[in-house]
């Protein structure tokens, strides 16, 4: 809690230990897991081996990216990102729940990987997952990880529907798969979603590692990294709006993380015009069964950031509807330590800030995450 405010951050990221493979990956598959040989930039990053799962091994980024780690999160670099150390940062700026995406543990499985081996991998993540947040008394919950292969992400949300650490799944994203699964041959997959009362979390950025991977090697990572969270977001969004599962599955519940929500008014018009307006002329399959704009208002939300410059429009044009907030902690451009502080200096209405710092997340995780846990420590005042 802060200034009288609770708070869940939306979007954390887990940093798992570079035996989380060697440990927690069934034997039969352990060939096909990621290589750990090493971590950098103060264990936040794995070093790779090349193999399936990586052919060509560790993927670099700047080390100015995460180059005061250890300043900003002493106490996670200096405990190998235990849970407590995670507390301890979440007291200090008054967040009451914390839920986690992947950082390394969400690579590894890609298409050359075998399908019963990309279930694998994302059972030992989960189970790794699930161990970690075990202690945190309902403060700290994870997106669970899900393979690629239809039957088998479904087969994943069945076996794990019932652990309360879960607040979410995060199915394969569209970048990476491609269009069928906005298709109704995946819609066994939305149907578990549903069944579980779990909303579908799509995280972006991923393309920069392949659409836009020439930009990010030519050192021009802020072109990169920049376009893709964004576009990411863009393209998942009007996936799951013109292939049909938002109408479909009018109970599913879809959010969009890691590309802040000043795009997301202008982004409705442009889908509004392309499903009522001229340009839907284009329209050669799912005719949306609503405008794009009323589908996100009902189903959709976005996580925005503490320091979004033009975050205010976004509020407006959604009356600070269908946006949560999210730290990114502890990644090297996450605005911790100070994000809550950060936030509640927005130039928007009281009403807008509790929205988006709780009650939106509420509507979003649903009965997955619990309001009762336990409040962090009154942090500060900002």
């Amino acid at each position: 809690m802060r200034n009288g405010f609770r708070i869940i951050d939306g979007d954390g990221h887990m940093q798992e230990p570079p035996d989380i493979w060697e440990k927690y990956v069934e034997d039969k598959y352990k060939d096909f897991a990621p290589k750990v040989i090493g971590t950098r930039n103060f264990g936040r990053a794995f070093l790779y081996a090349p193999n399936i799962a990586f052919p060509n091994g560790t993927i670099n980024r700047p080390e100015t990216a995460n180059s005061d780690t250890p300043i900003r999160f002493a106490r996670g670099s200096a405990s190998a990102w235990s849970l407590e150390a995670r507390l301890a940062d979440m007291d200090d700026e008054g967040i009451d729940i914390m839920i986690c995406f992947p950082t390394n543990g969400g690579g590894g499985g890609g298409a050359k990987v075998p399908p019963d081996a990309q279930a694998a991998i994302a059972r030992a993540y989960n189970n790794w997952a699930r161990d970690y947040c075990q202690d945190s008394h309902g403060r700290v919950q994870y997106i669970a990880r899900l393979p690629r292969e239809l039957n088998e992400a479904v087969k994943e949300i069945q076996r794990t529907a019932s652990w309360k650490e879960i607040a979410a799944y995060g199915p394969p994203h569209p970048q990476a798969v491609g269009p069928q699964i906005v298709t109704e041959a995946y819609d066994a997959l939305w149907q578990a979603l549903v069944e579980a009362d779990s909303a579908a979390c799509f995280h972006g950025g991923g393309s920069q590692f392949t659409v836009y991977n020439d930009w990010r090697t030519a050192k021009l990572e802020p072109v990169s990294h920049a376009l893709t969270c964004m576009v990411d977001g863009q393209l998942a969004m009007a996936g799951m709006i013109f292939g049909g599962v938002l109408d479909r599955f009018r109970k599913l519940r879809v959010a969009f993380y890691e590309s802040n929500a000043a795009w997301v008014p202008a982004w409705l018009c442009k889908m509004d015009d392309h499903a009522v307006g001229r340009q839907a002329r284009f329209i050669e399959g799912h005719r949306p069964e609503r405008k794009p704009s009323e589908i996100f208002r009902e189903q959709c939300f976005v996580a925005c950031d503490a320091d979004e410059g033009d975050l205010g429009h976004a509020v407006d044009v959604l009356e600070a509807q269908n946006i949560i907030f999210n730290t990114d902690y502890p990644h090297g451009d996450s605005p911790m330590p100070g994000a809550v502080g950060i936030f509640l200096e927005q130039p928007i209405s009281d009403d807008a800030k509790r929205k988006i710092l709780w009650d939106n997340a509420l509507k979003l995780y649903g009965s997955r995450v619990n309001p009762s846990v336990a409040h962090a420590p009154s942090a500060a005042a900002a």
